[in-house]
C-alpha cells in the first residue's frame, strides 16, 4: 500500500510539475496539502421468497463488493480537489477472469471555491444529501451510490446556511452493480435543481426548501443499452416531466437531549407529459414524515421511538390530476423497511424501534413496520421507486404487510466494522385478495464487513 500511495503521489506531482514548477509542488506536498483515503466494503446478502411465493424459483443470493480510493489536494489554502474512483461489482458477475466488464468509475471529481466572501462554490462530480435524505441523498448502502454532475453554490452565515444547486444525476448505464431484483431506474436526460437552508437555533432546526426536477426525455430516446425510455405516465420518473417539490424539515432536541423530535412535509406540483402517447397531466402530490424518541441518558443508552409516514397516491386513474408523490433522490433504505420493499409514494407506514449500544464499538437495534396504501387505485411502490405491484382496478384492500428488521455492528480495531442484519416481510391483505398465490413471507438476511482509511 505504501508503494502504491508512494507511485500515486509522484503522479501527482508529475501533473502538477507539467502545469508550473515541479519544485513547488513538491514543497506543497511536504506541507501535507495531499490526502488519501479509501473504502473497503464487502456484502453477503440472501433473499428468499421475494416476490412471496415460495414455489416460484426466485432465491437470490450474492455478494456485492465496493472499493473507493480518493485523492484530496489543496491547492491553496481556499481551493481543493477531489478525485474519486470506484469498482463496483457482484462476485462472480463477470464473463471470466480474464475479462473486465467496465466496472471501475469515477464516482466523485470536483474542485471548491472556498471564503468567495460568505459563499463556497463546488464544481464536478459530486454526492448531494440533505437533510436525512428522505428526498435528496447518496444513498450509500447501494453497491455503487449516487453522485450528480454541476454546480453547487453554498452561502454560510452561522446560524443559517443555504445551498443551491444545478446538477443532473451521473448515469452509469448498464452498470447496474446492484441487487438484481431492485434495479435502478434509468434517470438520463435529467435536470435537477435547488434551494436548501438550515437554520439552526437551539433547541430546533428548520430547513425550508424548493427543488425543481425537469425531465425532457422523448419516446423516441434509447439508453446505453438500447432500451427506450419512455415510461408510463403514471410511473415514477416519467418521462417528460416538470415537478416542483416545496417543503419543510424541523428536528430538536429537549430535556437534555433525551427527546428527539423530527417532522417533515412536502407538496409537490408541475405537470407531466409522455411526450405525445398520454395527454398532459397536472401534478399535486404530498408527503409527511413524523418521528419521536426517548433515549435513557445511562447503561446501554436505550432508544424507543415511534414514527409515521404517508405519500399521497392517485386516487382517480381518470382524471387528468397526478397524485403520486415521487421522492426525487433519496436513500430510503433506513427509514421504510430494510429489505426495500416499500418506498415513499402511495403508502402510509407506522414504525416502533428499540435500539441500544452495549458499548462505544457495539450497538443493535429492532424495528417493526405496518405499511398500507395511501390510495387504493394507485400502485404499490418499492424503494427503488419501481412498481412493486400493479393494482388492479376495483381493488378494495390497502394492507400491505408487516416487516420486521434486527441489525447489529461491532466495530473490531477501530477500523473495522461488522454488520448483520435480518429482515422478514409477511404480506397482508393486499396480496391476500390481488395475488392469492403471493402470500408467503419474505426472509432476508446480510452480513457486511467494512473499512475506511
Amino acid at each position: 500500500m505504501r508503494r502504491f500511495v508512494h507511485v500515486l503521489c509522484g503522479g501527482v506531482i508529475g501533473l502538477l510539475g507539467s502545469l508550473g514548477d515541479p519544485l513547488a509542488a513538491r514543497a506543497a506536498l511536504d506541507a501535507q496539502v495531499v490526502t488519501i483515503g479509501g473504502e473497503v466494503r464487502e456484502r453477503y446478502e440472501f433473499r428468499a421468497n421475494a416476490d412471496f411465493n415460495k414455489n416460484a424459483a426466485d432465491t437470490l443470493s450474492f455478494i456485492g463488493s465496493r472499493i473507493r480510493l480518493h485523492l484530496n489536494y489543496e491547492v491553496t489554502p481556499d481551493i481543493t480537489a477531489l478525485i474519486q474512483i470506484q469498482d463496483a461489482r457482484l462476485f462472480g458477475g463477470e464473463v471470466s477472469t480474464a475479462s473486465n466488464d467496465n466496472l471501475l468509475d469515477l464516482h466523485q471529481g470536483y474542485v471548491m471555491v472556498k471564503n468567495v466572501g460568505p459563499t463556497s462554490l463546488t464544481i464536478g462530480r459530486q454526492e448531494l444529501a440533505f437533510g436525512d435524505h428522505r428526498l435528496v441523498g447518496h444513498f450509500g448502502w447501494s453497491n455503487i451510490g449516487r453522485s450528480f454532475d454541476g454546480l453547487r453554490v453554498a452561502y454560510l452565515a452561522a446560524p443559517v446556511r443555504v445551498d443551491f444547486w444545478g446538477v443532473s444525476p451521473k448515469v452509469y448505464g448498464t452498470n447496474t452493480g446492484a441487487a438484481p431484483a431492485f434495479t435502478p431506474s434509468n434517470w438520463e436526460h435529467q435536470e435537477f435543481y435547488g434551494i436548501y437552508a438550515s437554520i439552526k437555533t437551539t433547541p430546533v432546526t428548520v430547513e425550508p426548501y424548493v427543488m425543481y426536477l425537469l425531465d425532457g426525455g422523448d419516446a423516441g430516446e434509447l439508453n446505453a443499452a438500447g432500451t427506450a425510455l419512455l415510461s408510463p405516465i403514471k410511473a415514477p420518473a416519467a418521462r417528460g416531466q416538470s415537478r416542483v417539490t416545496v417543503g419543510v424539515r424541523a428536528d430538536g432536541k429537549a430535556a437534555s437531549e433525551a427527546i428527539d423530535v423530527a417532522v417533515e412535509g412536502a407538496y409537490q406540483l408541475g405537470s407531466m407529459d409522455a411526450r405525445g402517447t398520454t395527454p398532459k397531466t397536472d401534478i399535486s402530490a404530498y408527503a409527511v414524515a413524523l418521528k419521536a424518541g426517548y433515549t435513557a441518558p445511562a447503561g446501554i443508552k436505550p432508544r424507543i421511538g415511534i414514527e409515521y409516514d404517508r405519500a399521497s397516491g392517485d386516487k382517480d386513474r381518470a382524471d387528468d390530476t397526478l397524485g403520486t408523490f415521487e421522492n426525487l433522490f433519496p436513500t430510503n433504505h433506513p427509514f421504510y423497511g430494510y429489505m426495500d420493499y416499500v418506498g415513499w409514494r402511495n403508502m402510509q407506514d407506522v414504525r416502533l424501534s428499540f435500539s441500544a449500544k452495549p458499548s462505544t464499538s457495539t450497538g443493535v437495534s429492532l424495528d417493526y413496520h405496518r405499511f398500507s396504501l395511501a390510495e387504493k387505485d394507485d400502485n404499490w411502490y418499492a424503494a427503488s421507486g419501481a412498481i412493486f405491484q400493479t393494482t388492479p382496478a376495483n381493488n378494495t384492500e390497502s394492507d400491505l404487510g408487516q416487516e420486521i428488521d434486527l441489525v447489529g455492528y461491532m466495530m473490531v480495531k477501530e477500523k473495522i466494522r461488522i454488520e448483520a442484519g435480518y429482515g422478514r416481510f409477511i404480506p397482508g391483505d393486499y396480496m391476500d385478495v390481488n395475488v392469492p398465490a403471493a402470500t408467503d413471507a419474505s426472509d432476508w438476511v446480510y452480513l457486511q464487513v467494512g473499512t475506511s482509511f
